[in-house]
Formats: structure tokens, sequence, C-alpha cells
């Protein structure tokens, strides 16, 4: 059994931040409906430098765990298919601009008369309303405006973009969170809501250390390069061969920082002795810390701080990462048989349930590669499902 089991999700959503979201519902064992529109289904099937037999790798990597439907919402006939879709779902996902939804005929002013308990999850950039929630937006986009650019980058240099999509992966998750929400509130109501997760909201709530410094002192946050904003010592620190991040987080952790670094005497020095000192002393700090870290390796001083158990960890670039023992010990390297791209590699759900795991359930769809299962399965027959592709108002994939 998967938690989600039995629970039906209809998924228009395209690009990563809906599409991330849908993924781990699809884990946890919703059926996630891909609805992808014609001629060429989501455009992230197209975007990107890497590509595994005509497939995008970014495409794959955010869209396992689902069936695809292909239609060409353009077409009369589509909205009979929307509409027998809707009444069966639990969750409807979208992440168009406000007012797209509603044009194509799947606002939630329509689609909730179909179906009073659905739950209809909305994602933009902006949120429904403002001066600029028409003003379309993608991550890099939000970063900016969030307040995360200003915050990113050495001191003395410019604003950098984080090296993630911090803005999608941030709105996926409480995407997730939102659906989950919805569903326990259906469950207490009986009725459905729509639930709108403005981007813009999902990445600004993540300030949080930085906020709390600036509502608390009234002190315009600035870039710290790889120093923390409030806590010293807690950097990159270079060593001969790599570098790290090493620190103390509170008062308990800084004599193990110490004692790590070879210098007990320092944890009862004045000038270091609480978090207050060691930020105003910080350069006169680092000045003491730098030639000790370089003075040795990255594996020295892993043995070293682990010993101490004080805070440490090796920058890694992605390859270590994925081939590090940890990763091994939590099995989150994984790979799907894909009908067309072969043995893909996928990371698995991170959420780990001792009753009701989630786990990869099917490989990204081929576009349309499930269209006729669905469209029997929701009362069309096979007649009437080779008629519709026909007409070309759905699109059946074919194998061969």
């Amino acid at each position: 059994m998967q938690v989600l089991d039995g629970t039906h999700v209809l998924d228009f959503t395209r690009h990563m931040a809906g599409p991330y979201a849908t993924l781990l519902l699809g884990d946890f064992g919703a059926d996630v409906v891909k609805v992808e529109s014609m001629p060429d289904g989501d455009p992230a099937r197209h975007i990107g430098t890497a590509f595994i037999s005509g497939e995008s790798g970014v495409f794959l990597h955010w869209n396992r765990s689902k069936r695809s439907i292909a239609i060409d919402m353009r077409r009369p006939e589509s909205a009979e298919i929307v509409r027998r879709l809707v009444e069966r779902a639990d969750v409807l996902a979208e992440n168009f601009r406000p007012g797209v939804a509603d044009s194509m005929g799947i606002g939630y002013a329509k689609v909730s008369q179909a179906n009073p308990r659905l739950v209809y999850l909305s994602i933009s950039a902006f949120g429904p309303e403002g001066p600029i929630a028409q003003y379309p937006g993608t991550d890099p986009v939000v970063q900016a405006m969030s307040g995360v650019v200003s915050l990113t980058g050495e001191a003395d240099g410019p604003p950098v973009l984080v090296g993630l999509p911090i803005a999608d992966f941030s709105s996926a998750m409480v995407a997730v969170q939102a659906a989950l929400l919805g569903l326990l509130a259906r469950y207490k109501t009986g009725r459905g809501q729509r639930i709108d997760v403005p981007m813009l909201a999902a990445l600004v709530f993540g300030l949080t250390t930085r906020l709390a410094t600036y509502w608390t002192s009234g002190v315009e946050p600035r870039r710290e390069g790889s120093a923390h904003s409030t806590v010293a010592p807690y950097q990159i620190y270079q060593c001969q061969d790599g570098d790290i991040v090493a620190g103390a987080w509170t008062k308990d952790t800084w004599p193990r920082f110490c004692a790590a670094v070879g210098l007990p005497q320092m944890a009862v020095d004045a000038r270091f002795t609480g978090n207050p000192e060691r930020m105003k002393n910080r350069q006169e700090l680092n000045a003491i810390l730098e030639p000790i870290f370089a003075s040795r390796t990255v594996a020295q001083w892993e043995e070293s701080f682990h010993e101490a158990n004080a805070l440490f960890g090796p920058v890694c670039t992605i390859p270590q990462i994925l081939a590090h023992p940890q990763m091994q010990a939590l099995g989150l390297v994984q790979s799907v048989e894909h009908p067309t791209a072969g043995t893909i590699p996928q990371l698995a759900p991170p959420i780990f349930m001792s009753d009701t795991p989630g786990g990869i359930r099917r490989p990204p769809p081929l576009f349309g590669e499930h269209t006729s299962e669905i469209l029997q399965e929701v009362g069309y027959s096979p007649a009437e499902v080779d008629r519709l592709a026909g007409s070309k108002t759905v699109h059946v994939h074919a194998f061969g």
C-alpha cells in the first residue's frame, strides 16, 4: 500500500514547479494523469541541452510516476474528455498565468461545478491578483524579485543566481503540502477548494534568518559570500586539496569546533566566547583559522571533525555526492527502464515512510503514451478512441 493509492491527480502543469510537485504525489501512489497539449506536449520535452533518444533530460527528471494523455484543447470534443477526467479527479493542478486556465475551460469556477469535491491547485509566478500577477515569471525572475539573488554572491561582487532552480523547487514542495492540506480539509468538510501557490510567496517564505535579523535589527541584509549571515564560524574554508564547510552553530558546538582544529584554548578566548563576539571579530577569527585549514587535506579534516562530533561537510561536486556512501546507504540513486531511452537514472523520493513508503512507480511517459487506456477508463470505447485520434482531437502514441 502507498499512502495516496486511489487518489486521482489531473495534471495540467508544465516546465518544473508543477511537474515536480505532481511527480512526488505520483511516487506516493497517486494516479497522476499528465494532460499534454497537442501538437508538442509539455514544453519541457524540448528544452535543455541534453537528450536521450530525443527525450529531454530535464523532462525525464521531472515527470516519472505519471501517465500521459495528449489532447487538442481547441477541438470542441475535448471539453467532454476534460469533463469526464475532472469528474473522477481528486486534485487538479495547473501552473498557467492567471486567466489562462479559464480561457482553456479548466478554470476553478467551471470545473468545481462538475466536481465540487475537487482540490484545485494553481501555481503561478506571482499569484492570482496584484499589479504584476498577469506577467510571465520563471525561476530566475522569481529568484531576482524575492531578494534571494541580492543575498547570493561575494560581499564585494555582483549578485548571482542560486546554483539550482530554488524558486521552482520551493514552489513544488509547497505545492505538495498544499495538495495534501486540501485533501485533508476535504476529508473533514466533504468539499474541495481552490488553493493558490505563488512562487514568489514560496521563495520569500524561505528567507527565514535574513528576515528575522532584518526585522529585529533594521539592518538591511547583504551578501556574505560563503559565510553564514548570523553565525560564526560557519562557512567554506579551503584545504590542501579541496573545500569544506565547518562551523559552530550553538554554544555547545563551539568547544567541539575548537577541539577539532586543535585549538581548545580558543574556546575561552574573550574575543570568541560567544557568537556575538565571534561575528564582531570574524575577520580576526578567520585570520587564525584559514592557514590552519589550508595545512591539511579534506579527508584529514573530516576525520578530525567527526572525532570531535563537530559540524563539518566537504564541498562535493555533483559526481562526488551521487557516488557518496551516504547516498548509497539511503538508496537515493536509482534507475528506471524507459521505453525508448533505456535505463535512465532517477533520484528516489526524499521522504522515508515505514508503513506506506513511496517509490518510483513508472518511467516518464512518452507523449500520449497512455491516451487510449485513460480514455477507456472514463468511458470511451476503443472505436471512439480511434475516432478521436482520427479527428486529431487526441494523440495516441504508436509503439514500434
